[in-house]
């Protein structure tokens, strides 16, 4: 209902700024949105446009209130108002390459074990359509799997050969490592050659890069705890005995509010901006 209203309002304008996002296309087909990019692009317009008429009477009425002069206030309300739609259009125009961000890092957590599962499946002489549809039936239930049980659709439903699944699975697949893995996939059936030999080298090639993944994410862990426990807390510590020793000596007497400020302010932003490093130097396969 929102993409039909919002294609009606804004489809012309958005016919027009399609060709100015030449990967939308494809970000919204690996991010499983099932529209066009000109419907797309039409709903960022509408919402930033609702953002524009939410904000701007809020706003003009807080800061009204708050400095006491109209004209002042309406106008920032203005000013503020058109940056706030272009931020929202921003981040929603974005948004099909953040959910293929977080696909690609599911779907590599998962490669590993799901194609280790799937060569023993495979090792029992099934022929791979059959397997894939099995491991679909059979196998724990993770973005790995998904895109398996795509294949397995476009097989049964659309009535394709296994060849033209895996081709069409390539081409909506978020992860890059998932892509090599089907092209080496289908390579191995075009050839005629053994593809449990194939399935047997990729999950063992894959469990291997998941132990050194892990391997130097415990050392960067090693680090980053080093740095905490000696840098942050011995040093809010240390600060905290040397100021209360300064203000008992009168040499500052009003301590306390700076004291506050470095326990409750300064050690929890820096805890989270570690906790933040940590996230971006954990592998894609925890």
């Amino acid at each position: 209902m929102l993409y039909r209203y919002a294609f009606r309002l804004f489809g012309d304008f958005a016919k027009f700024l399609e060709d100015l996002f030449p990967g939308l296309r494809d970000d919204l087909k690996r991010a499983g949105i099932k529209i066009s990019t000109q419907e797309y692009i039409a709903s960022s317009l509408f919402i930033s446009f609702l953002s524009f008429l939410i904000v701007l009477p809020f706003l003009a009425l807080f800061l009204s209130i708050a400095s006491g002069s109209f004209l002042f206030s309406y106008l920032m309300a203005i000013s503020v108002s058109i940056g706030i739609p272009v931020l929202v259009f921003i981040i929603h125009i974005n948004y099909p390459k953040t959910i293929v961000q977080e696909r690609e890092k599911k779907v590599e957590k998962a490669l590993p074990f799901s194609v280790l599962y799937l060569s023993s499946i495979i090792s029992s002489g099934l022929p791979l359509h059959k397997a894939i549809k099995f491991f679909v039936e059979v196998g724990d239930e993770n973005e790995f799997k998904r895109e398996m049980t795509k294949i397995v659709e476009d097989i049964e439903f659309y009535g394709i050969d296994i060849n033209s699944a895996l081709e069409r699975a390539i081409s909506r697949s978020p992860s890059k490592k998932l892509k090599e893995f089907l092209y080496g996939l289908l390579a191995t059936l075009r050839a005629g050659s053994d593809v449990y030999v194939f399935m047997k080298e990729r999950a063992a090639e894959y469990m291997m890069d998941y132990r050194r993944k892990l391997l130097e994410f415990s050392r960067v862990m090693t680090i980053y705890i080093q740095i905490y426990l000696t840098s942050i807390i011995l040093g809010t510590i240390f600060f905290t005995v040397l100021t209360s020793i300064i203000s008992v000596m009168g040499a500052q007497p009003n301590l306390l509010g700076m004291q506050t400020l470095m326990i409750f302010v300064f050690l929890p932003a820096i805890s989270l901006l570690f906790i933040f490093l940590i996230k971006k130097a954990e592998p894609a396969w925890e």
